[in-house]
């Protein structure tokens, strides 16, 4: 069941990056405590963070490899990858962002 837009006090980037203040999150925690789907809080989250950047400094903890280690430390998108192209298991940990105030 989606949220009237009514209801929303803020824009949906607007609430991730209040989420992403309060402690490190995942799309998939964010999808949670917005009721919105994983792909559509990645989405959302890639938006939120270069609108957050511009104030606040943006501190990403990359997905990595439960498996063998394997960190994606160059990834760009703010989707959790399927598998990992070291040892091809899908055990993969999803990355953590974060907001601090300030720069």
């Amino acid at each position: 069941m989606k949220k009237d837009m009514t209801e929303r006090r803020a824009t949906i980037r607007q609430e991730i990056v209040e989420l992403l203040k309060l402690r490190p999150i995942t799309p998939f925690d964010i999808s949670g405590a917005l009721k919105i789907s994983e792909r559509d809080a990645a989405l959302h989250l890639a938006h939120a963070i270069t609108s957050a950047s511009r104030k606040h400094r943006v501190e990403i903890t990359p997905a990595h490899c439960k498996t063998c280690g394997f960190v994606f430390k160059d990834r760009r998108r703010t989707t959790k990858p399927s598998r990992c192209p070291n040892c091809k298991k899908g055990q993969v940990e999803s990355a953590l962002y974060y907001i601090r105030e300030g720069r």
